[in-house]
């Protein structure tokens, strides 16, 4: 069994965190290097953790946390690992995540600059 992991300063991602997961662990707490993510990708994405690791980025991550839970949501979770599916939330995550500061929730501090901003 695997957490959820998310960025703690975003209002949208810990709200949502705490749905998805009973337990979830927020990125600021972890030694990135030790479980095999890059600060960037801490920022745009948030992660499934299984023993240390993270296993999943981003739209993968929150399917797992779907499946994860009990009821309808495993349901969904199961539903967006069918191809056609599993594509559409990995188009729509990103646009998701760049605006996590207009969702239900977010505020300024969940504003993330994109990755071909930072070169």
């Amino acid at each position: 069994m695997g957490h959820l992991v998310y960025d703690a300063d975003c209002g949208f991602c810990t709200r949502s965190a705490h749905w998805l997961d009973d337990a979830p662990v927020a990125w600021h707490t972890l030694d990135l290097t030790a479980v095999g993510a890059t600060r960037d990708q801490a920022d745009q994405n948030a992660g499934w953790l299984v023993d240390g690791r993270i296993t999943a980025l981003g739209a993968p991550a929150i399917v797992r946390a779907l499946r994860a839970k009990r009821g309808p949501a495993r349901v969904a979770g199961w539903l967006l690992t069918v191809p056609g599916l599993r594509h559409a939330a990995a188009l729509v995550y990103p646009r998701i995540a760049a605006n996590r500061h207009r969702m239900p929730g977010g505020t300024a501090a969940c504003r993330i600059t994109p990755p071909e901003e930072h070169r």
